[in-house]
Order: C-alpha cells, then structure tokens, then sequence
C-alpha cells in the first residue's frame, strides 16, 4: 500500500508533533553525503502553492498553522463515537480505523484511491505518513496536548479532506506516482474505528 512511510521509530509520544519532527529528521539522515535537505525551507517554498490549491479546491477550508496542513470537514459523522486515549504510561492509544480514502497529487493525478465497501484497516501507529494521525486525532486528550487538526478527532462517519505539506508525507524521497517534494490532498472516508487489542476498551 502506498501509504508506507518511511521508518519510524516513534509513534507512541503523546505530543503528534513531536513524531513529525522525528520523522523530518529521520528522512533528512538519509539524504547522500553532500547533499543537503531542509525540510522548513521546502515547507516556505510549498506553502503559498498548498494555500492556493486549498482555496480553489475545498469548498470550506480551515487553516492549521502549527502543521501548515488545510482541510475541511465534509461531515462529522457521529459525535462521540469514538474515545481517543492515553495509555498508563502517558503514550497515545492508536487505534485501527477502516476507511476509504483517495490521495491526489495537486496537478490532480490520482496515485492511490480504495474506495471498496468494506473499506480497507490501517494501524494509526503502523508505518503511515505524518499527516495521517495528525487528522485523525484531537487537538487534547484529557489535559494532553496532542495537536491534531480537531477538537474531538474523526468520528465514526466522518468524511475531511486536508491537503498536507511533503514533510508530513514523503518529503524529499519519491514513491511510486508520488515525486519528490510532493504536497499531498487527500479524501478521508471513516467507516469505523476501535481501539487498539489490549487497551481495555
């Protein structure tokens, strides 16, 4: 599956934004000897670019500045469906969630879509992009800052379409139909989502 990110090590830090900066600086350690990436100075190149995308392609979009992520809320689903939590040792609780989803480059070509009834099950601590639990959880969990684009995090139902930064996707490595350096609009269906086994839930 194309959503495959490059490793990383961490996804159980309670604060999200930390996990992005881990994994710009892990696909940084990659780049060849002589070479140099950074990651900020593309974001500023991106940004007026995502901007004008999300302004012309989102009917209703909301701005995180924190991430540099757009998005939209096409519906909520059903509120209070699903309860985002920590786990005893203060990491987050990454639930499994079945969705349909397309992603799109922003010239519109289409380089993964599953769009099956049955939706397909992915680990929001399994080896996604960035942007990925970043819309998906909340903004708090209990007292927790985590940072996510919403308040309560995606619920059961929900549909939001966000357009993300390369950082919070494959940066500077290609994959697939996706370039280097390639801002990302995705469309997010949520069929359901539970809590990971062993949490209690």
């Amino acid at each position: 599956m194309r959503l495959a990110k490059l490793k990383t090590n961490n996804m159980k830090k309670l604060n999200v934004l930390v996990l992005g900066l881990m994994v710009t600086i892990g696909v940084s350690s990659c780049i060849k000897d002589g070479e140099t990436f950074d990651p900020a100075a593309q974001y500023q190149l991106e940004k007026p670019i995502i901007e004008e995308y999300a302004k012309a392609n989102l009917s209703a979009p909301s701005f995180n500045e924190s991430w540099g992520i757009w998005y939209e809320i096409i519906d909520p689903g059903e509120p209070g469906s699903y309860e985002y939590k920590v786990t005893s040792q203060g990491g987050l609780e990454f639930p499994t969630v079945t969705v349909k989803y397309t992603g799109k480059l922003l010239d519109g070509t289409v380089f993964d879509s599953k769009q099956e009834d049955e939706g397909v099950k992915l680990s929001l601590g399994g080896n996604i992009i960035t942007a990925w639990p970043v819309a998906f959880f909340p903004q708090k969990i209990e007292d927790n800052d985590v940072n996510g684009l919403t308040v309560s995090g995606l619920q059961k139902g929900a549909k939001i379409r966000f357009v993300t930064p390369s950082r919070w996707a494959y940066a500077n490595q290609s994959s697939g139909k996706i370039p280097a350096n390639s801002p990302l609009d995705f469309e997010i269906e949520v069929l359901d989502i539970v809590p990971p086994s062993g949490s209690g839930n």
